[in-house]
This record gives structure tokens, C-alpha cells and sequence, in this order.
């Protein structure tokens, strides 16, 4: 795996490469997708002719949609801007009715719907019944993150038949886990993760379970157990995550000392100065399939502006057209071509490819 993202990134400093290999992938990944039928593959093609001229109104309809069931959480995480309680934004739970409003304007085009960002999503006390209604909508794939400390994510998680769900931890112990995953609890975590596995071989549900591990200075020799217990359990995947840090200060705390997974420039980092190894270069494929939704139903470029600095519109209130295409977002798109290392929420990104059609 380190071998093909080094290969990645390298194609990625090369820059003219990188875009002539991403433009013709974009296309054949649209083209193969309509031939199967895939919900989204027109407006993909569609979008994909606009990314290629670079231009701020797109002809095709966002096929990837990431909605936020609310920006309340159980967990502390240090890192995160709900844990640390500095988000600035109102506690808010998308309520049914508001998501019913959501999904019936987004639907028709949307291929892939992330069902969390800034929060757990599954306190919001609707869930279920949330990605049961984007299923019965035709939405081909949804997906989400927990932390898994919850009750009644087992259950729900059949129930519900959503198609992917990510059980992330923070180490293989409780006292490494906490250092991180502050106020959660591993044991509840792993209790549910394995009653979901049971659960989906009882019910032959098709649900695709992962475990993830947030890798971190503190964890890092775990990762061989951890490794080594999801080969035991059953899981469908399993998955390392490089972490993100918002300052040199959290880098120097939770960066793990192998470097190869960090998104960030070690040489800079060691001059006290936090920026990813692939710099923006005034080009972003993701706000051409792609914007998130928040609780409230603001609308973001993506799952980067966690503050919600750069709203484009709301979707409860507004049609879908007249954000996605309206002044602000064509404004920002506009700020991206010309100069993208101002744009603030670029600053930290790992950067992000074409996007799949599920």
C-alpha cells in the first residue's frame, strides 16, 4: 500500500501529469459507469467536461453528498474541533422531516451519501429511519463513521441497510484508546462492533463492516495486535488512518514517528511550520462532484470547513440549482482556479481525486 501512494504522490508533484491522468479517468469512469445503469453517471461525464475547462458553473449535479445527522458527540477527541469544543457552531440535530427535504432534492442525481461529518452520527435519535428513507430514494451506496461507543448500533445497523460502516478506535487497550478517544469506552466498542458481525451473519445482511485505527505516536506499537485481531473477529476490512493535526503543537503530541504516514511535510514540519506534502496548485477535482450538508442544512464546499466559514447556501431553504451553480459557489470555485493557497480550508487537505460512483 505505501509503494502505490508513494507512486501517487509522486504523480501528484508532477502536476500536468497528475490532471491529464485524473481528466481521462474521470471520463472513463463515467462512461463505464453509464453503461452499467449507475445512478449519478451522467451528471459525472457532465461535471467532468466542467473540471476539464475549468469552469465555475458546472453542467453536472453533485453525485457526492456528505450530510451531517448532527455536530453532537460523546467522544473528546483533542484534535477535532467538536471535541475541543471550539466548532462555533449551535448544537443541532437534523431532525427527519428536514432530511426528508434534503434527500428529495438531492436524490435523483446523488450516487454516494456520507451520513456523518462533525459529530456521531448515530445520536441523532432518527438515524435509522434517515438511511432507510435515502435507501428507499434509490441512493446506491451510504455510508458512515462511529465511534462506536452508542447503544443500539448493532441493531440499527442491520435495520437500517446501510451499505458500509467504519467502527473506529484509538488503540487496542482502553488506557491506550483514552488517550485520544477521550470518554469513550473500548470495551462497549468492541462489544458492539461484534454484535454487528453476528447480527449481519444471522440476517445475511450485506452491510460491509470496517475497523479502523486512528494511528497516533501513543498507538503505533499496537498496530500488529490490532492487525492480527480483525484477521480473528471477522471484520470485512480493516484500515490504519494516518491522522491529521491541526497545529505543529498536536503534530509534535500525536504525529506517529514513522513518517510515511503522515500527510504533512516532515522537513517543513521540522522548521515549526505545518503543510502537506502535495501543495494546492490552484486545482481541486472534489468541488465538482461533491458538497457537504450540515445539520442546520447549510451547505459547505466540503468536509474541510468544519466551522462552516465558506456557506454556499442552505438546502431546507433553497433549491439545489441555485446553490450549487449560484454566485457564492461559482465565486469559490473561481478563488480555487486563480488562488488556492489563500483559500484557508485547502491549507490542511491531503488533496482528493475524481469521485466514485458506487
Amino acid at each position: 500500500m505505501f509503494f502505490f501512494n508513494n507512486i501517487k504522490n509522486k504523480i501528484k508533484q508532477n502536476h500536468n501529469l497528475y490532471v491529464n491522468l485524473r481528466n481521462i479517468y474521470g471520463f472513463q469512469k463515467g462512461f463505464i459507469s453509464l453503461l452499467k445503469g449507475k445512478r449519478g453517471a451522467v451528471e459525472h461525464i457532465k461535471s467532468t467536461y466542467s473540471l476539464v475547462n475549468k469552469s465555475s458553473k458546472i453542467l453536472g449535479k453533485p453525485i457526492n453528498i456528505t450530510i451531517e445527522p448532527t455536530n453532537v458527540c460523546n467522544a473528546k477527541c483533542p484534535v477535532c474541533e467538536t471535541g475541543a469544543g471550539i466548532l462555533g457552531r449551535k448544537k443541532s440535530f437534523l431532525t427527519f422531516e428536514d432530511f426528508k427535504v434534503i434527500i428529495d432534492k438531492i436524490a435523483p442525481y446523488t450516487n454516494t451519501l456520507m451520513y456523518y461529518f462533525m459529530g456521531e452520527p448515530f445520536l441523532n435519535k432518527d438515524w435509522v429511519k434517515q438511511v432507510k428513507y435515502a435507501k428507499e430514494k434509490g441512493i446506491s451506496f451510504i455510508s458512515s463513521c462511529t465511534n462506536g461507543d452508542v447503544k443500539g448500533i448493532p441493531q440499527g445497523i442491520i435495520d437500517s441497510k446501510i451499505d458500509f460502516v467504519s467502527f473506529q478506535m484509538g488503540g487496542t487497550t482502553q488506557e491506550t484508546h483514552q488517550i485520544y478517544r477521550v470518554n469513550t469506552n473500548l470495551e462497549n466498542i468492541i462489544k458492539n462492533l461484534l454484535e454487528t458481525i453476528r447480527l449481519k451473519k444471522e440476517t445475511n445482511s450485506k452491510v460491509h463492516l470496517e475497523a479502523g485505527f486512528i494511528l497516533m505516536k501513543h498507538n503505533e506499537h499496537q498496530v500488529e495486535d490490532f492487525i492480527n485481531w480483525c484477521k480473528q473477529i471477522g471484520v470485512d476490512s480493516f484500515n490504519i488512518i494516518d491522522p491529521c493535526v491541526r497545529t505543529v503543537e498536536q503534530g509534535n503530541q500525536y504525529l506517529p514517528t514513522d513518517k510515511k504516514h503522515w500527510i504533512y511535510d516532515p522537513k517543513k514540519f521540522e522548521e515549526g511550520r505545518l503543510q502537506r506534502r502535495v501543495i494546492p496548485k490552484n486545482d481541486c477535482p472534489w468541488i465538482y462532484y461533491s458538497m457537504t450538508i450540515m445539520a442546520n442544512g447549510d451547505i459547505v464546499p466540503c468536509c474541510h470547513d468544519a466551522c462552516g466559514k465558506e456557506v454556499m447556501g442552505n438546502l431546507i431553504e433553497q433549491n439545489l440549482d441555485d446553490i450549487w451553480n449560484g454566485n457564492k459557489f461559482q465565486n469559490f470555485r473561481d478563488k480555487i482556479h486563480n488562488n488556492q493557497r489563500d483559500v484557508n480550508i485547502c491549507r490542511l487537505c491531503s488533496g482528493y481525486g475524481v469521485s466514485e460512483i458506487k
